[in-house]
């Protein structure tokens, strides 16, 4: 076996896995446009677009769609993903100062992060009944903003437990979809609502 012979495999080992990572880069490159087609069709207020309209808005056939992405749940699943990642750093922020203080911190951390997802918030509401992934990230979803409102407040845990469960409630972004979309408040006014529930239940 020659040193020629040797090195024309090794060349040919080197195209091919290049050929292969050219390919799987094309594929996520493809997949993130599909995710980004369904969100900006969420975006528009429909809540769930078929797989014709997701190709349509990604210029894309329907099946190199479904050639990429498996099905509806599996692109419900990236969205959610790619919206959650996009939210980490808005609830980054640290608390601090007066009981007052932090109340309207949390609210307003909050209300920025309902509002920018008003969309997908209803998709994920419309949808999680016929789709397991997106009932599961519901329920993550809202044990992490359980956590983040006791946090911020923690002196909610020392209320009697019917409250503390009562605070969740308002702090949900059902309750938010509530006031917004169908008391049809404001952001300010939805946002003074909740603030003023917190604070009568912590004795403000």
């Amino acid at each position: 076996m020659t040193i020629d012979y040797l090195c024309l495999m090794q060349s040919l080992k080197l195209i091919t896995k290049y050929k292969a990572d050219g390919r799987r880069q094309r594929s996520v490159n493809t997949q993130a446009t599909i995710v980004d087609a369904m969100m900006i069709l969420i975006k528009k207020g429909i809540l769930e677009p078929t797989a014709q309209q997701v190709a349509d808005e990604a210029g894309l056939g329907i099946r190199t769609v479904f050639r990429i992405v498996k099905d509806k749940e599996t692109l419900f699943s990236r969205m959610d993903e790619k919206v959650r990642e996009s939210n980490q750093m808005l609830y980054q922020a640290s608390p601090s100062g007066s009981l007052k203080d932090r109340i309207e911190g949390l609210m307003q951390i909050e209300s920025k992060g309902y509002e920018v997802n008003i969309e997908f918030i209803k998709a994920t509401l419309a949808n999680k009944w016929k789709y397991k992934t997106l009932e599961e990230n519901y329920k993550k979803n809202q044990l992490l903003l359980k956590k983040l409102m006791f946090a911020w407040l923690p002196e909610i845990s020392q209320l009697d437990s019917n409250l503390q469960e009562f605070l969740t409630a308002i702090n949900s972004p059902n309750f938010w979809i509530e006031l917004r979309e169908n008391q049809t408040l404001s952001v300010e006014k939805a946002k003074k609502i909740k603030e003023a529930e917190f604070k009568k239940a912590l004795g403000l």
